[in-house]
């Protein structure tokens, strides 16, 4: 504690804590104590005064003297105090700034009484939630939706294998299935059959698509910065206009929306009605299509051209699905001054109130004039009609009249609109409580206490706002990530963290330039896997996968840099072994769990030792062999012979050498089972 001038306060380490916050070794400019400059200065007094003797605390002149000196002292301290205000301008210096609240979201699945379809419900419909905390929740719907009669009554794939049956998957929590196969190729197709004609009273048909994505890793990030990738698949929604023989009648729908980025992940796909729609001419009610019966309404969606690194796995399609976000949009609301900031004297800081916050979004106006948000007034001249949003507090604050223009005392401050959230608590859990608000309508003034919600799951994704420490650690562990491509590593570690990709692995080879001068210095080029389930046969990047790695690449690599970004080179090696085992009869299925124990060590993306396998790393038949004899019900291997085709090398000894960028891919096995004695033929040996 120290003393100034009679008032006794902390005296801040102010050092330690800006060297926690800016990463800085700063001096501490406040290293005089109040009592160490009034002795400083009468020790002056006798070189400036021989005639003033009294320096008693009585003395009018030490008064004065004391008084300048706590003074001195409170705009040293003062000057040496790094205020939260100080903090948000360094961090705007950094082109940062603390991130405001963000509202949960989530799907849910709506239905209506047959004799209220089809009814269209408004975008910013307002829901109310109930989740056992002390306050309703208030969510709307981010986009308008028709419900008809039309539900997702049966789902099938057809593929190269066949077709499969896949509607109970789809009704089923927990199941999932592939539209398009294991393997999707040209022409495999998912068909969804509809209970009702999908379009009737309305213009367009809504598909959801509830993506599974456990087991895969999330798509990866790198900062703020948005997913560029376009897929290479395209897809084809069509209907039949002949059920009776459907081959050859498919024809195109035109896509409103596809959310799903070609099934990459969920989302909704928006079909437009054609002119032409009329399924009952087409022989709906005649006809059943993959062993469903008449009356189902079909629609498929067809690969036209393949190339996904993950075949797409989906929980569930469904018709009646709305999108809500946690928000509250409110209306032309006067804004209340803020306790404490009333009065004359307070002209200068004028702070005004929004009733719900946190606050998303606001526009601010002031006696029927617009004013315009700004991050601070810095910028701002005294005419310039500003204001700076605390979205955290839902306070607004307006500048002093010389940085930024000053309202007048008794104008009107009005929010027209704003948008307000709940933030974290905004969160539900599936559990809760989902209705409309009460005395909401549809489109069409149907009231919509009716119509059942049921959220398919917890609304996630709410968050506070960022606090100022917070934000400085968050901006302290960004300025850690690589943000420009100078080392190998750099460049690897961009690749793997491309916007909205899920990369396997990335490595970094130089390589001299297929065109340019000699002198030319090598470029880069960047290997990249794709993220694949294990087991999954030579993993390769698409076009658009490549070309958003490249894109990636090239905004941030050096300028003078050549960076090129390739898939994988395979190397297919053929192999025979001769294993024994210990049984007379060879157990079932020996030759197939070698197989795949063969597979499983040379996996490019989940091989080896767990990381995959490495590029270049020469395949040795000694470490096959001790993979094989791992197999279950085998006790030796007798022989490895291993070859491959192209630029791969078989050493004298058996092992396969191949170029460094090069992966192995096991081409094929052939397993010669031996097996032991028959138990009989042992006895006779005894």
């Amino acid at each position: 504690m120290v003393r100034r001038g009679g008032v006794r306060r902390t005296r801040q380490p102010a050092a330690t804590a800006r060297e926690d916050d800016m990463g800085l070794d700063v001096p501490e400019l406040d290293d005089t104590e109040y009592e160490e400059l009034v002795e400083e200065a009468r020790k002056l007094l006798p070189a400036y005064s021989e005639e003033w003797t009294n320096y008693n605390p009585q003395d009018p002149g030490i008064t004065v003297l004391e008084t300048l000196a706590w003074l001195a002292d409170s705009y040293i301290y003062q000057l040496d105090s790094v205020t939260d205000e100080h903090r948000r301008k360094y961090l705007g210096l950094m082109g940062e700034r603390p991130r405001g609240p963000t509202a949960a979201s989530t799907r849910l699945s709506l239905s209506a009484p047959a004799d209220e379809t089809p009814l269209r419900i408004e975008a910013g419909t307002r829901l109310t939630v109930v989740d056992g905390s002390d306050a309703e929740k208030t969510f709307e719907t981010d986009e308008a939706v028709v419900l008809t009669e039309a539900d997702v009554a049966a789902v099938v794939s057809t593929d190269r294998d066949g077709t499969t049956e896949h509607s109970h998957a789809n009704e089923t929590a927990e199941m999932f299935y592939r539209p398009f196969g294991a393997v999707p190729e040209p022409g495999d197709a998912m068909a969804v059959g509809l209970s009702a004609d999908p379009f009737d009273g309305t213009e367009t048909l809504s598909l959801t698509v509830d993506f599974r994505e456990e087991d895969l890793p999330d798509p990866a990030t790198h900062g703020d910065e948005d997913a560029t990738f376009e897929p290479s698949v395209d897809l084809a929604w069509e209907y039949p206009t002949d059920y009776a023989d459907p081959e050859g009648s498919w024809e195109r729908f035109a896509v409103r929306r596809d959310d799903t980025d070609a099934l990459y992940g969920g989302g909704t796909v928006t079909l437009a009605a054609p002119e032409e729609w009329d399924p009952d001419e087409w022989g709906a009610e005649e006809a059943g299509l993959y062993g469903e019966p008449a009356g189902t309404v079909w629609v498929r969606c067809r690969v036209e051209r393949g190339g996904y690194e993950v075949p797409p796995r989906v929980d569930a399609v469904r018709t009646g699905i709305a999108r809500a976000t946690n928000r509250r949009t409110v209306e032309r609301e006067p804004l209340s001054r803020v306790r404490g900031t009333e009065g004359p004297e307070h002209l200068t800081a004028q702070q005004y109130r929004f009733e719900h916050a946190p606050v998303l979004e606001a526009e601010v106006w002031v006696d029927g004039e617009r004013w315009t948000e700004v991050d601070g007034f810095d910028a701002s001249g005294p005419t310039d009609r500003h204001y700076v949003l605390d979205a955290a507090e839902g306070v607004v604050r307006f500048g002093d009249g010389l940085q930024g223009a000053m309202p007048d005392p008794d104008a009107r401050v009005v929010a027209e609109p704003y948008v307000a959230t709940d933030g974290a608590a905004g969160s539900v859990p599936p559990s809760a409580s989902w209705r409309f608000a009460e005395e909401t309508t549809a489109a069409d003034g149907t009231d919509l206490e009716a119509v059942s919600v049921t959220p398919r799951r917890g609304a996630t994704g709410g968050s506070d706002a960022e606090s100022l420490d917070a934000a400085f650690r968050r901006v302290r562990r960004d300025r850690k990530t690589p943000d420009r491509a100078v080392t190998d590593e750099d460049m690897a570690y961009l690749a793997r963290h491309t916007p909205g990709l899920r990369v396997g692995r990335a490595e970094v080879f130089l390589r001299e330039r297929e065109a340019g001068p000699r002198d030319a210095p090598p470029e880069a080029r960047v290997v990249v896997v794709p993220y694949a389930p294990a087991g999954t046969r030579r993993p390769a990047p698409s076009e658009g996968f490549l070309a958003a790695v490249q894109d990636h690449l090239d905004e941030h690599r050096l300028l003078t840099d050549r960076v090129r970004a390739v898939a994988p080179a395979y190397v297919g090696v053929e192999t025979e072994l001769a294993v024994r085992t210990g049984e007379w009869r060879p157990a079932p299925g020996v030759a197939d769990d070698i197989e795949a124990a063969l597979r499983a060590y040379l996996d490019p993306v989940h091989g080896f030792e767990g990381e995959g396998w490495p590029f270049g790393r020469t395949l040795y038949a000694e470490e096959l062999a001790e993979v094989v004899a791992g197999v279950d019900a085998v006790d030796a291997v007798e022989d490895v012979t291993l070859t491959a085709p192209g630029n791969a090398r078989v050493d004298p000894d058996g092992n396969v050498r191949v170029d460094e960028t090069a992966l192995f891919d096991l081409a094929s096995v052939e397993v010669d089972v031996r097996t032991g004695s028959r138990p009989d033929e042992t006895r006779g040996r005894r």
